[in-house]
């Protein structure tokens, strides 16, 4: 499906959650790797932006929506933004830093000592999307210095 809309909202469907689990085996490692990333919050323009091709990511989820391991969410289209308020300068999300401290502790758990310029990398995200891309970019490292299981256990564990 290459008409897929760019602002659309996917979320993973039973047989999503349930493909995941069971490490069904229809899907390519790519495919799992975007529908372990769907998560009802992002839209498809998040999800695809940090991935190394882009296009064929974006082709992936159209595949995932066809055959059934995610739909789209219809959401009501927001409001119109109020006039701007002076307020205190609002800091780091809240929620950031112990996905942070989640991500860095599997990933010493998973390589032990080697995990140290990693997670310095890890600790420098200031976003969610740059966590998420990093998280999947250091995921092919787990996969390359111990195995596609591991690799693939800490992508799982880290997005969660």
């Amino acid at each position: 499906m290459t008409d897929l809309d760019p602002n659309s909202v996917l979320r993973k469907t039973e047989v999503g959650v349930n493909a995941i689990k069971l490490r069904d085996r229809a899907l390519t490692p790519k495919s799992r790797m975007l529908l372990i990333v769907v998560d009802g919050g992002k839209s498809v323009a998040e999800l695809i932006k940090p991935m190394p091709n882009p296009d064929e990511a974006r082709q992936i989820l159209g595949e995932l929506l066809t055959a059934g391991f995610v739909q789209a969410l219809d959401l009501p289209k927001p409001a119109p933004a109020p006039a701007p308020l002076k307020t205190a300068p609002v800091g780091p999300d809240d929620t950031l830093k112990p996905m942070i401290r989640r991500a860095t502790r599997l990933l010493e758990d998973t390589l032990g000592p080697d995990a140290e310029s990693l997670c310095l990398q890890i600790e420098r995200c200031t976003s969610h999307a740059q966590l998420t891309a990093k998280i999947i970019e250091i995921s092919r490292i787990v996969a390359a210095m111990r195995s596609e299981k591991k690799g693939a256990e800490f992508l799982l564990a880290a997005t969660a």
